[in-house]
């Protein structure tokens, strides 16, 4: 993911509006942590909560210039427990199971992914 921060391109949501609510992929989107966890699920469709709380907050440090803290984590991870990854599953982005504390068969709408720039690496 490198040092370069991931903001959205809102217009290419707008054009897949009969397709998905932009109003609540929107709200979701204006979280830094929220970007980042997808493009993490993009590439690799199942992941741990740890995984996504270590990377996410590594991405985060990495492009504020700052060493991530413990607590920095502690917060990243209860953010994507609580809010970023339930709000995934419930646009049905993302399985989210609470009890394993993991996420599966992320299938993130090539709206979204398009929005945040992200293109595929295969060849």
């Amino acid at each position: 993911m490198g040092k370069k921060r991931i903001e959205p391109d809102l217009v290419t949501l707008q054009a897949a509006a009969d397709e998905l609510p932009v109003d609540r992929v929107v709200r979701l989107l204006a979280d830094p942590a929220a970007r980042y966890a997808i493009v993490l699920l993009h590439d690799e469709p199942t992941r741990t909560l740890e995984e996504l709380a270590d990377v996410v907050t590594g991405k985060t440090a990495s492009v504020e210039g700052m060493i991530a803290t413990p607590a920095d984590r502690d917060r990243v991870r209860i953010r994507l427990y609580h809010v970023i990854l339930p709000r995934l599953d419930t646009l049905g982005f993302a399985a989210f199971d609470a009890d394993a504390k993991a996420v599966t068969d992320a299938d993130i709408p090539d709206a979204v992914t398009d929005a945040l720039g992200v293109t595929d690496s295969s060849p």
